[in-house]
């Protein structure tokens, strides 16, 4: 039987542990993902190649490749640590409540269109004093993840999309687990990709 494909959508972080997990879940399916993973990786806080950015650029993308007529088996999305960067100068956010809400309701409806299975993967730990640290760049803060994961959850609730909680999986796992400011050593990926991997394969 042919295999299906997983299409993954997401940050830096999917970046990270897409190779664990393409290897994990390569027995069921076929990975796929938005871009090439040596653009994003020259500059991971910048949204290319396959760092699908925050959730006005998911929007755009997903509204691109529906006018193509794409479609995918399993839909793999996630954004949020792009919405909630701060402008250290201005303490601007990027992305506000309102419209992260108004994005996230849009992408539903369109990656449902778009999908035979979507399913959303929530926004994993920000530590300020590490991430915050930095002379330079923008702000991130805890708090705001936990009010950005938790209006993803309603969202996706309200569109019966299923949710892997990988926000919990990593906050367990303590504070030594940053490669830099934001990103993880090797063997966290790798647990955020089984993490993932065992939902993807329980899937009948």
């Amino acid at each position: 039987m042919e295999k299906k494909t997983v299409f993954v959508l997401g940050d830096s972080i999917s970046i990270h542990y897409g190779p664990f997990l393409k290897k994990m879940i390569n027995c069921k399916y076929n990975y796929q993902q938005k871009g090439k993973n040596v653009d994003a990786l020259r500059e991971l806080d910048k949204p290319v190649g396959a760092n699908a950015g925050d959730s006005n650029m998911c929007l755009e993308y997903l509204r691109n490749e529906y006018k193509k007529d794409a479609n995918y088996n399993i839909l793999l999305m996630n954004c949020g640590l792009h919405d909630i960067r701060v402008d250290r100068i201005t303490k601007k956010i990027q992305t506000e409540e309102w419209q992260y809400r108004e994005n996230l309701n849009r992408i539903s409806e369109i990656a449902l269109k778009m999908s035979d299975r979507v399913i959303w993967i929530t926004t994993t730990p920000v530590v300020d004093s590490i991430h915050n640290r930095r002379s330079g760049g923008f702000l991130r803060y805890s708090k705001d993840v936990i009010i950005y994961n938790s209006i993803a959850e309603k969202v996706m609730d309200d569109y019966q999309i299923p949710c892997i909680d990988m926000y919990s999986l990593t906050n367990s796992l303590g504070n030594d687990i940053y490669c830099d400011h934001v990103h993880f050593k090797e063997e966290v990926r790798a647990l955020q990709a089984a993490f993932i991997s065992e939902y993807l394969l329980g899937i009948r």
